[in-house]
């Protein structure tokens, strides 16, 4: 098995004609953002707190992840909320400050009953009268009027007050005509317009006696938004980045300025010219020109060079490899290591032409790996390849394990995130990966692990020595995420350590395969339940190697908790590697699994695959098996994988396709 796993690539180079020296960058499909890039891209582009890509459909992933170029499609749905969210986006960021202001209009028509009388209106049945207001700013608006009543009967006249699409407020006029007062009514507004009515809401006429109910009015005043969104200017400005927005010269400004940055690229004067019709056409239909501007950078948002990564051959058609540009290159780094746009000092280094130069590149790579933003790889690269993401997506079953709460599993993610974090920044060989005696705990996940307390609910390092765990393996979110809600699966883990940690997943059972009952093991342990894979010539030729992986992990049980009993029985975590190498618990199994090779082979593969790219192609293996040479000589550190991958000529390369 291990032979096997070690030369399929060889193999395949030498059948395929493939060779190291073939220099093959291989064809890049065109890349659409995935959500995550797409929300971190517009949080940076436009210094939004919105994400409106958490609404769009699920990405699908390929390969373990959602960055394969190959399957990330855009369905009409998809299209319609880009449009959405663009209107949105751009809405959000040019929003003006609204102050608190007033506007009075006076009640002389548009009733549906009453008379003219003393400046006002006299309403001597029931009725209403309209006004039509555009509040400038979403918040909370106070409607006054002025009014009084003419009593009769035991109550008093009842004013409504009402906002279309609101419940009426019906408030009791006690004024008398010597002496009109003004009555109040809050209400919250949307920006735009609004339909405003008041009226009488309760005549009252005894014929016997005469008396008569009517109701006065003399105008309507809305003052607001008194609780308007707090703006920041910084933002409308960073975009408007001139003020004449009526000359064609500033339009052109903006909208050259702000293309640039949204398309990560120089746009054509021909694009720029399109955009400045857009605004052309606001203003032929009386638009003012920053509505113009408005939709011509929706346009830029919804528009391909935008919501794809595009890159160009100068010659579709030829094999022959060539450079990407500056332009095309920073954003190939910056989705790679940031999973967002290029930040300026790339953008500067590509618009110099340097960022070519492998010592600059290199030293780029190196800048954006400290920099805060690399934490794209530790939630969206480790998050995918060590199955974090997935954790929280199936519950355990309470009643069986009832210390498992949110906080637990939040620790269990924190932990996770900041050991992988800790080789990305301090530099630790990756051969301590599954063997480290050390993790991150606070006090909640330290007295679940029944380490000594730290003494904080902070994530600091602490020590395993005298602990059964060792290394990621024995972490309490990849056992959460590779067992059942009731109890542990040896086959879910050997599984996900075949295809995460080997890169050999076995192939998907055959049709009409059972699972073991998901309840309490009453004939022996769940090892023996799961040992009857063995006596089946069909199933043993995938369990035999899978289920003795999962067995060396038995210890932990469905939440990560060790224990040396299962339902009663004895754990027995011994087993082979291959049916090789033999190991009698999960330390061993660890240590067994840190000296093989296609261990460090994987890590690259799935680095290589996070990139875009399948890894399945001849150019692909070609480029893992250089990369993995050059990671064994850099120690197994993952930064100086990572600066090799980003300086490889499969990075910064491409070739088009006959």
């Amino acid at each position: 098995m291990r032979a096997h796993l070690g030369a399929v690539a060889a193999l395949l180079l030498a059948a395929c004609g493939g060779s190291q020296d073939r220099g093959d960058p291989g064809r890049v499909t065109l890349h659409r953002l995935n959500n995550a890039e797409y929300n971190n891209t517009v949080r940076d582009l436009l210094g939004t707190a919105l994400q409106p890509a958490n609404d769009f459909p699920t990405d699908d992933r390929a390969y373990g992840f959602d960055t394969v170029a190959d399957v990330l499609r855009v369905s009409t749905l998809s299209m319609e909320l880009y449009e959405t969210a663009a209107a949105n986006l751009i809405a959000d960021t040019l929003q003006t400050a609204v102050g608190a202001g007033s506007m009075q209009f006076e009640i002389m028509g548009s009733t549906t009953t009453g008379n003219a009388q003393a400046g006002g209106w006299l309403f001597f049945s029931n009725g209403t009268a309209s006004v039509d207001y555009a509040a400038p700013g979403p918040g909370t608006y106070r409607i006054s009027v002025r009014a009084y009543q003419q009593a009769a009967g035991p109550d008093a006249a009842l004013l409504s007050v009402e906002v279309a699409g609101q419940q009426p407020v019906l408030i009791p006029v006690t004024a008398t005509a010597a002496a009109p007062a003004v009555y109040t009514s809050d209400v919250t507004l949307t920006q735009g317009a609004h339909q405003i009515t008041v009226g009488f809401a309760n005549d009252y006429y005894d014929q016997a006696t005469g008396a008569d109910r009517n109701l006065w009015i003399d105008h309507v005043l809305v003052d607001g938004p008194f609780d308007g969104p707090v703006v920041d200017q910084g933002r409308r400005d960073r975009i408007l980045t001139c003020a004449d927005l009526d000359t064609a010269d500033c339009q052109a400004q903006i909208l050259t300025q702000f293309t640039k940055r949204a398309w990560r690229r120089p746009p054509t004067g021909d694009e720029i010219a399109r955009l400045q019709a857009v605004v052309a056409d606001a203003l032929s239909r009386g638009d003012t020109a920053e509505a113009g501007i408005r939709n011509a950078l929706q346009a830029v948002l919804v528009s391909p060079n935008f919501i794809y990564r595009v890159e160009v051959d100068p010659d579709p058609g030829s094999r022959t490899p060539h450079p990407v540009t500056p332009f095309e290159l920073a954003s190939r780094l910056s989705y790679f290591l940031w999973s967002t746009m290029p930040d300026d000092e790339l953008f500067a280094s590509a618009e110099g032409g340097t960022l070519t130069d492998r010592d600059e590149l290199e030293r780029q790579v190196r800048r954006m790996l400290d920099d805060p933003k690399a934490v794209a790889l530790v939630d969206n690269f480790a998050g995918q390849w060590l199955f974090t993401r997935a954790l929280g997506a199936q519950d355990p079953d309470y009643t069986l394990f009832p210390e498992y709460d949110d906080e637990l599993e939040a620790a269990f993610r924190a932990e996770t995130r900041k050991f992988f974090e800790a080789f990305l920044t301090e530099d630790l060989p990756m051969t301590q990966f599954l063997t480290a005696d050390f993790t991150f705990a606070n006090d909640r996940l330290a007295d679940f692990y029944g380490l000594p307390l730290p003494g904080t609910n902070d994530f600091v390092k602490v020590s395993l020595a005298d602990s059964p765990r060792r290394g990621f393996l024995m972490q309490g979110s990849i056992l959460r995420v590779t067992s059942r809600p009731k109890r542990t699966s040896p086959v879910l883990r050997g599984k996900w350590v075949l295809d995460n940690l080997l890169c050999a997943p076995p192939p998907p059972p055959p049709p009409g395969v059972e699972g073991l009952p998901d309840g309490q093991m009453t004939t022996g342990s769940l090892r023996d339940q799961l040992e009857a894979h063995l006596t089946n010539p069909v199933c043993a030729s995938c369990h035999g190697i899978m289920d003795p992986i999962g067995f060396g992990l038995d210890n932990f049980d469905a939440i990560g908790k060790y224990r040396t009993m299962d339902a009663g029985f004895p754990i027995d975590a011994s087993g082979t590697l291959f049916g090789e190498i033999p190991f009698q618990n999960a330390n061993d199994l660890a240590n067994a699994l840190a000296a093989q090779p296609n261990v460090y082979r994987c890590i690259v593969e799935k680095l290589y695959t996070y990139t875009g790219r399948p890894p399945i192609r001849i150019d692909a293996i070609e480029h893992i098996e250089q990369l993995t040479r050059a990671f064994k000589d850099g120690g197994y550190s993952l930064r100086e994988l990572i600066v090799a991958m980003a300086t490889h000529p499969s990075f910064t390369n491409r070739r088009g396709e006959p």
